[in-house]
């Protein structure tokens, strides 16, 4: 089943110019921008499969779709959808984002693994890209819209490995649906009030079935953490952070 595995440190916004050229030195390649609108779904009180996955036949991704109700039948969880923001176009111009027939991608991720005296987080995850009609699809089976947020990356990539600076923005209440129109990015607020940045160095797994290839994946991202431990403080992270079987996270360490 795929998997990730991340660092996890925190950077502020007045070194935040200084961590971009130190990664950019490091990838040999300038940052990939991106900004995202995340809106989160509340499943079931109780465990429930996807009653529809039927529904989903025609999509070159449906065995992950299977996988996903499988996990939906053990336990409840909060699930993103997530659609690319284009500032030029979406950002203070009063227009709609028709979701349902925007191309969007799905995300569930799992409670981490216990930590083993290292600051590696590690869990399951399933990322269904290229889906229109996730909204529909989630009223469908009985989820419930909850809320949504900005997320603004930066994202460097050396070899298998990710380097991902995020920072996340509130949007206005909107009880019950995600709010009609984006305000301008100027009148956008931070998620946290000193404005500083999440870096995830993250590692995917396609298959997490082979310990060894596991170990080998950890092993990788404690030698980069060695590499960078002079400028960030990479710190184990309570996993209780991350439990997307209770509430909407406040932020989302680094997208997939």
């Amino acid at each position: 089943m795929p998997r990730e595995l991340f660092l996890t440190a925190t950077v502020k916004d007045s070194d935040f110019t200084m961590a971009c050229a130190v990664l950019q030195g490091m990838t040999w390649m300038s940052a990939r921008q991106s900004i995202h609108r995340i809106l989160f779904y509340q499943g079931h009180p109780q465990p429930k499969p996807l009653k529809n996955v039927r529904a989903f036949q025609q999509s070159r991704y449906l065995p992950l779709w299977k996988e996903l109700s499988n996990q939906l039948a053990r336990s409840s969880y909060i699930l993103q959808a997530a659609y690319e923001v284009i500032p030029d176009r979406d950002l203070g111009k009063g227009t709609t984002m028709e979701f349902n027939s925007l191309p969007g991608f799905l995300r569930w991720t799992d409670l981490p693994d216990p930590l083993r005296d290292t600051p590696v987080t590690s869990r399951k995850k399933i990322e269904i890209p290229e889906q229109v009609n996730l909204p529909m699809a989630m009223i469908d089976n009985g989820f419930q819209y909850k809320n949504e947020i900005i997320q603004e990356s930066h994202s460097y990539v050396r070899e298998n490995i990710e380097f991902i600076f995020s920072r996340y923005y509130h949007l206005p209440d909107s009880p019950g649906q995600p709010v009609a129109s984006l305000p301008a990015w100027a009148d956008l607020r931070p998620l946290d009030p000193a404005q500083k940045w999440v870096l995830n160095v993250k590692l995917n797994l396609l298959d997490d079935s082979q310990p060894d290839k596991l170990k080998k994946a950890s092993e990788e991202l404690l030698a980069v953490k060695m590499e960078l431990d002079i400028l960030f403080e990479f710190k184990p992270i309570d996993r209780r952070v991350f439990d997307t079987r209770i509430a909407p996270p406040p932020a989302i360490p680094g997208r997939g």
